[in-house]
């Protein structure tokens, strides 16, 4: 189990749409609602950790070269492009 063995509990409530739209989707995929729900948290902490590291990433990177806007890149990907042709 992840996290160990003791669980918490998270009580929430959600507009009736959006609580059919879990339930239906719950059902399509043959799982409780609650584990349904915590899949989706699962997938959205990761999601979430992944783009920061991409946004960490971004930042070092223009650090790096110095890349102040838009007008930067676009250099960059011509200087790229002249050294690329034949």
């Amino acid at each position: 189990m992840v996290g160990g063995s003791k669980r918490k509990i998270l009580n929430i409530s959600l507009p009736p749409e959006l609580y059919r739209e879990v339930e239906k989707l719950a059902e399509e995929q043959a799982k409780a609602k609650g584990e349904f729900v915590r899949e989706v948290i699962r997938q959205y902490v990761a999601t979430d950790r992944r783009w920061k590291q991409i946004r960490k990433w971004g930042e070092e990177t223009s650090q790096r070269l110095r890349i102040k806007d838009q007008r930067d890149v676009e250099g960059i990907i011509e200087q790229y492009r002249k050294e690329q042709s034949p």
